[in-house]
């Protein structure tokens, strides 16, 4: 008896490490690097597609992880057809698909990258592609078949291993006839229920790992919460969003591993779907919006940052403020001079006649003045600002825009120039001396009560250095960046009077970049300020 018993011991036990042996170190790998390329292909199609209906370069990220898997893949499977010969020529015809999709997709990279005319190729030879990866995906199909045929082997492998231990018992003798039998009929199903469930629970994790992959390359914050209120999923865009790793986050309840999600779930309750909210420090501040996916185990949060949008907007409220205040000064005084100068009733003057032209020409040149720096930002904004080099002196920039500061400036501004003979740097004469005008017209205007401004140059350490300094309003220290974007002014409300667009010390600091160099500024309230222009010789 106990012989039998071992005898139907290790013929179970032949049977399930067979099968066993067969599917972990064959079948599976295969089947499951087969359906991985299939994944990365299908990632890298949805990177390239992305790019050339979008142009944005930030959507090839999926084509690039999804060729780095795939080319893992190969080898991968390249080390299994060691053990499996007949599946190498499958190997190699999938991956002249792949070779072929691959040079493809570099193709409809490369259109893109020459602009509009070769984005709208790209997009013409989609087509092309799909037939290429209908052609890559029965090749990869084939090699999935493989496996298939490797269990099928395996199947036969235990028939056979099933009626040689038949025989073993029936000699052995009737009486451990129905020990036998019953250890051949139980022990088989046992096995193949075993193999099924596991099977199941491979394709399972299979299907959550690509899963779980694909929202690693969202840009969205995706969290996953059970029943229970605790964080399950934690994606790497909610760790950039809140600050929060994925393993502070884990196994948590959601109000404790990120308190700033309470104010979410408070407009979620408040607003539902597509709640838009602030969250994080004021310098760093992102707007989110918020949606949430409920279902009997838990609830999926999605965040999408808006941030970008919401900037967008600002920008676009600010210039219409701006632009229409700074227009419509100058636009009054025109039309208010030019009322007077048509009036049939008003007495004969030479001398105020003069006065209303020219008011009218001044505000007709502040009026271009103003123009010209919406289209020079503009410009600069396109990448289009045509820059040449040429030797430039530097003292005779300098004094011509002193005489031009001269003319507009009131009695109450000391203009000097203090710039030394023979200073030279190769640049551009009229943009420059454009940044020099503007420094100069910012310390006139930002010295209300008058005072002294200040022209000065030097050559020292390779570098050419301007400086325009005044003695009047000064600029905060934590104002000191800002001055440098986009309608920003230190006198928004015109309380003390300073006009302005609010893109003079953009477009000078744009320029001087292109130029090669860097502007810097030095400044205390009430003190003044003092802005250097630093160009290489």
């Amino acid at each position: 008896m106990a012989v039998l018993t071992g005898v139907a011991v290790f013929a179970a036990a032949r049977l399930y490490t067979t099968a066993q042996d067969r599917y972990i170190k064959e079948a599976f790998p295969i089947r499951f690097y087969a359906n991985d390329t299939v994944v990365q292909m299908l990632n890298q199609e949805t990177g390239v597609r992305g790019y050339v209906v979008t142009g944005d370069g930030r959507s090839l990220e999926p084509y690039r992880t999804g060729r780095v898997q795939v080319a893992q893949d190969l080898t991968a499977l390249r080390r299994l057809a060691r053990r499996r010969p007949e599946i190498r020529g499958d190997i190699d015809s999938t991956a002249l698909r792949i070779h072929r999709l691959e040079q493809f997709y570099e193709q409809q990279i490369a259109l893109v990258q020459r602009g509009g005319m070769g984005q709208r190729q790209a997009q013409v030879n989609v087509l092309a592609g799909k037939t290429l990866f209908d052609r890559f995906r029965f090749a990869a199909g084939r090699l999935a078949a493989r496996s298939d045929a490797i269990v099928a082997q395996a199947r036969t492998s235990q028939r056979r291993t099933f009626w040689v231990t038949l025989a073993i018992v029936l000699v052995a003798g009737l009486t451990a006839a129905g020990i036998a039998l019953w250890l051949l009929l139980s022990v088989p199903r046992r096995i193949w229920s075993l193999y099924d469930v596991e099977r199941e629970l491979r394709e399972a994790a299979e299907r959550g790992a690509r899963a779980s992959r694909s929202l690693e390359h969202v840009d969205d914050a995706v969290i996953l919460v059970d029943a229970e209120d605790r964080v399950r999923y934690w994606n790497p865009a909610a760790t950039a969003f809140l600050g929060t790793a994925e393993a502070d986050a884990l196994d948590r309840p959601l109000a404790d591993a990120v308190p700033e999600l309470t104010l979410i779930e408070q407009a979620l309750a408040r607003d539902g779907g597509g709640a838009i909210l602030p969250l994080g420090r004021a310098e760093a501040e992102r707007w989110l919006v918020a949606r949430e996916t409920r279902f009997p185990e838990g609830r999926v949060l999605v965040l999408q940052d808006v941030t970008g949008e919401r900037e967008l907007e600002r920008t676009r409220s600010d210039f219409l403020a701006t632009a229409s205040h700074e227009l419509r000064t100058p636009l009054a005084a025109v039309y208010g001079a030019i009322r007077t100068l048509r009036r049939e009733d008003r007495p004969s003057s030479p001398e105020l006649d003069a006065q209303l032209l020219t008011m009218i020409e001044t505000e007709a040149r502040r009026l271009a003045e103003i123009v010209d720096q919406i289209l020079v930002s503009t410009e600069i904004d396109r990448g289009s600002v045509p820059l040449r080099s040429e030797p430039c002196d530097v003292r005779e920039l300098c004094e011509s825009a002193v005489e031009s500061a001269r003319v507009r400036a009131p009695d109450s501004i000391e203009l000097s120039l203090d710039v030394p003979e023979g200073v030279v740097v190769d640049t551009d004469p009229s943009r420059l001396r454009q940044v020099v005008v503007n420094l100069l017209d910012n310390a006139v205007k930002y010295s209300p009560r008058g005072g002294r401004v200040e022209v000065r140059a030097a050559s020292r350490d390779g570098l050419v250095e301007i400086e325009v300094a005044d003695h009047g309003l000064g600029i905060p220290e934590d104002a000191q960046e800002r001055i440098f974007e986009k309608f920003v002014r230190m006198d928004p409300d015109m309380r003390r009077g300073v006009g302005g667009s609010g893109l003079g010390l953009y477009i000078s600091r744009e320029l001087v970049e292109r130029m090669g160099g860097r502007i810097l500024v030095d400044s205390r309230p009430g003190l003044g300020s003092t802005f250097t222009i630093q160009l290489p010789r």
